[in-house]
């Protein structure tokens, strides 16, 4: 009688390959939900930007439209914002608004105001935006 040698693996063996499997793979887990966190930080950046950017243009049009002195203009405030940007604040500030801005891109022949509007999330500012109205 001749005997058949079996082949294939044990179940032990199977067992330890499937446990350094799941040992190994734990670092390449962290590897993959890095990029997800970095998707979210750059996510609420470009919001941050957009809304600034958003304050910067109506403030450019109500200059337009209105006059360089209108009253939204010279005013600094701070807009704790809603819907689904409940959880920014956009603050808009003028540098000294009792004298007329004259640094080296206020031309001389008109009065300048230098704006800055920023927004921020939980007190971390994520976005800045500084520009200079000119009343020519």
């Amino acid at each position: 009688m001749t005997r058949v040698r079996q082949q294939g693996f044990t179940l032990i063996e199977l067992v330890a390959v499937i446990v350094i499997m799941a040992i190994a793979s734990v670092p390449l887990f962290g590897l993959f939900s890095q990029p997800a966190v970095s998707m979210v930080t750059n996510e609420k950046i470009q919001t941050a930007a957009q809304l600034a950017q958003e304050r910067a243009e109506y403030l450019l049009a109500l200059r337009r439209n209105q006059s360089y002195t209108a009253a939204d203009i010279s005013i600094g405030q701070t807009e704790t914002l809603t819907g689904s940007y409940s959880n920014f604040t956009r603050t808009t500030s003028i540098i000294d608004e009792t004298v007329p801005y004259a640094g080296s891109d206020c031309p001389a022949v008109g009065a300048c105001k230098q704006i800055t509007v920023s927004v921020a999330e939980g007190g971390n500012t994520l976005a800045e935006i500084a520009f200079v109205l000119v009343n020519y």
